[in-house]
């Protein structure tokens, strides 16, 4: 990009945001519909506006950057929609269950006595997913779930996802659990 357009994009960068809170509906429980995601998009087709504005056509580049993020981001939100099942939580109860969670229905591998050094992890990540939302909370569920002894493999083909996605979710959550004091201890 050239530093006009640079100055373009960051002088608009209020486009963005503007377009996602008035256009969009935000869902953290899908993945790509998040706020961050869905800004990392938008600023994805601020720069795309930026490359292809053309000032002798006649429209101002507010207006054409407003129509490229707006349609990038429906066009984004109807791949996303399309590709990727609502997330399930864990102690969902399940339908066809009188009581049972989803949880309740993975099958544990791990052995007695990793299960008890394990438990105090456990009973920390439980606590503390009541405090994320999105990817952040689907990270702590996929590490609760690798200290029950499951693969990455296993959680993904439980959440209909690729592998990386479950690195990527373990990744956002780690991120925000180094900040949490009370991960600290471990």
């Amino acid at each position: 990009m050239t530093e006009q357009e640079k100055t373009l994009v960051i002088d608009n960068l209020d486009l963005v945001r503007n377009t996602i809170v008035g256009v969009i509906s935000r869902n953290e429980s899908v993945q790509g519909m998040g706020y961050d995601d869905l800004f990392q998009t938008g600023c994805e087709a601020l720069c795309h506006a930026a490359i292809n504005y053309q000032a002798k056509r006649g429209a101002s580049f507010r207006t054409f950057a407003s129509l490229v993020i707006r349609n990038r981001l429906l066009s984004h939100c109807r791949v996303v929609n399309r590709l990727q099942a609502p997330l399930e939580y864990l102690e969902e109860p399940l339908h066809d269950t009188e009581g049972a969670t989803l949880g309740d229905t993975l099958v544990c591998a791990a052995t007695d006595t990793q299960k008890i050094e394990d438990w105090g992890m456990i009973q920390i990540l439980l606590d503390a997913r009541k405090n994320y939302r999105g990817i952040a909370q689907k990270g702590i569920d996929a590490l609760w779930m690798r200290c029950m002894g499951h693969t990455s493999m296993e959680i993904a083909s439980y959440y209909g996802v690729r592998p990386n996605h479950i690195s990527d979710w373990i990744s956002r959550a780690g991120s925000k659990l180094r900040n949490d004091r009370r991960f600290s201890c471990l």
